[in-house]
């Protein structure tokens, strides 16, 4: 039922089964470091833990995509996935395995006000650009818990500040893709999050490949799966985290810190041009819908 999608930190792995049940969880290792490669292939045969090597080329929509050929070759009904890095409270095992005892299971539930540990260290110089930082020790970091996508002012921040300052040299241009962003996220996301990503979901999903980005995957996908919770295709629900089933560890997370703080900030503009070209082609096809997703209980 359990997916974990490791890439790096074997520290991280590890941290995984402080809450997760062996028996129940599959490790998809998908990464291009050989040398954790072997590390989590060896924890998991010492432990005893189902998992698979898959083919990777570095990218998280090639991982992920990955986990979703699992879980379909599994043939099993619903499954959680958590992404390497980050980890389930106690709180969230309990609440993922008893949603499968509803009557009115979802096909998609999905978090807001969610959850992540960062430190002062990780804004500091070029710490996000640090090779060595992803497969760090963790306990040895400093701790603090932030809800580092949620909006409390669509308005505000689709003004631009927010890159102009902290980006002196941004142009005119770039601004204006920022708020054109903005402001298509503020009409379609559905919940006042910048970023999400899906948790539960049913066999349903399957078909909703991730799409070829170097950032935004999880977000594009949940556009999409809104799409089809929108034209009565699936259920989709989203769980306020305020009572976290999933953190989000950022002090050691990959592919998005680091791209994002590339050339002082200019890797975020450019990965969120692309992403924000596959945003207005979904609203040219109609399929940017400005309605609220339902809200669960867990």
């Amino acid at each position: 039922m359990f997916y974990v999608l490791s890439s790096h930190s074997i520290y991280a792995l590890k941290r995984q089964f402080k809450t997760l049940p062996k028996n129940k969880t599959t490790v998809i290792i998908n990464t291009l470091d050989n040398t954790f490669l072997k590390q989590a292939e060896a924890y998991c045969i010492e432990k005893e833990i189902r998992h698979f090597i898959t083919e990777s080329d570095g990218t998280a929509t090639t991982g992920k995509n990955s986990f979703l050929d699992q879980f379909d070759e599994d043939g099993i009904s619903h499954a959680v996935l958590i992404d390497g890095d980050d980890f389930l409270t106690p709180r969230g095992v309990k609440c993922y395995q008893r949603i499968m005892e509803r009557e009115d299971i979802p096909d998609a539930l999905v978090l807001f006000n969610q959850i992540s540990i960062t430190s002062p260290e990780l804004n500091a110089g070029d710490r996000t650009q640090d090779p060595i930082r992803p497969n760090e020790d963790m306990t040895g970091l400093k701790t603090k818990y932030t809800q580092s996508a949620a909006v409390i002012d669509w308005d505000l921040l689709a003004k631009g500040d927010l890159l102009t300052d902290n980006m002196p040299e941004v142009s005119e241009d770039e601004v204006e893709h920022f708020k054109r962003y903005i402001n298509l996220l503020k009409y379609g996301m559905g919940i006042d999050e910048l970023s999400t990503r899906l948790v539960f979901m049913s066999r349903k999903v399957l078909p909703y490949r991730f799409k070829d980005l170097v950032v935004g995957e999880d977000t594009f996908q949940y556009l999409e799966l809104k799409d089809a919770h929108d034209r009565g295709e699936l259920k989709m629900v989203a769980h306020d985290e305020s009572n976290p089933t999933y953190i989000y560890d950022l002090r050691i997370s990959g592919i998005a810190v680091k791209e994002s703080g590339r050339e002082r900030g200019r890797g975020f503009i450019s990965w969120m041009k692309v992403l924000l070209k596959e945003i207005e082609n979904l609203q040219g096809q109609n399929r940017l819908h400005n309605t609220r997703v339902p809200l669960t209980e867990l």
